[in-house]
C-alpha cells in the first residue's frame, strides 16, 4: 500500500523536475491511468494468484488514497478546478501552481491543509506517545 501511495509522486516529480511533463500532477496522478490498476487486479485474479490479487490491491488502494488526499488538499485550498488533474490527458492544460517541491512547500505553509495536516499529526504523535509505536504480532 505504501509504494501505491508514494508511487504518484515518484514518477511526477523527478518527470516535471526534468522538463518531460510540465505539471508536477499529470501522469501518475491521473485517475484514468490509475484505471490500469484495476485492469491488473482483474488480470492477476483470473490468473487465480491470490497472494498477487492482495499486493495489486494494495498497491491500487494506496495509490488511490493519494489522489483522493491531493484532490482534498486542492479543494480545501479553495483550488477546487485544479482537481481537473485526474483527468489527464483528457485536459491536459489547466492553471496549475507551477513551483517546485521545495517552492511549493514554503508556499504551503499557513494554507488551510497544511494546519488540516499539522493536526492530523499531532494527533498521530498523541496517539504515539500514549501507546508507544505498534509491535509486530507474531502469526498463530
Amino acid at each position: 500500500m505504501v509504494a501505491g501511495a508514494a508511487l504518484p509522486d515518484l514518477v511526477d516529480k523527478p518527470l516535471a523536475m526534468l522538463g518531460v511533463i510540465s505539471a508536477y500532477h499529470s501522469v501518475a496522478h491521473s485517475a484514468l491511468v490509475a484505471l490500469r490498476a484495476a485492469v491488473a487486479l482483474l488480470l492477476v485474479r483470473r490468473r487465480g494468484d491470490p497472494s498477487g490479487v492482495g499486493r495489486v490491491a494494495a498497491v491500487a488502494l494506496g495509490g488511490g488514497s493519494h489522489l483522493l488526499a491531493d484532490a482534498v488538499h486542492i479543494i480545501t485550498n479553495g483550488r477546487p478546478e485544479d482537481t481537473v488533474f485526474l483527468l489527464w490527458p483528457v485536459i491536459s492544460e489547466w492553471d496549475w501552481i507551477d513551483a517546485a517541491p521545495g517552492t511549493f512547500a514554503v508556499q504551503y505553509v499557513g494554507t488551510p491543509s497544511c494546519y488540516v495536516e499539522l493536526v492530523i499529526w499531532a494527533a498521530v504523535g498523541a496517539l504515539l506517545a500514549r501507546d508507544g509505536l505498534p509491535t509486530p504480532q507474531a502469526d498463530s
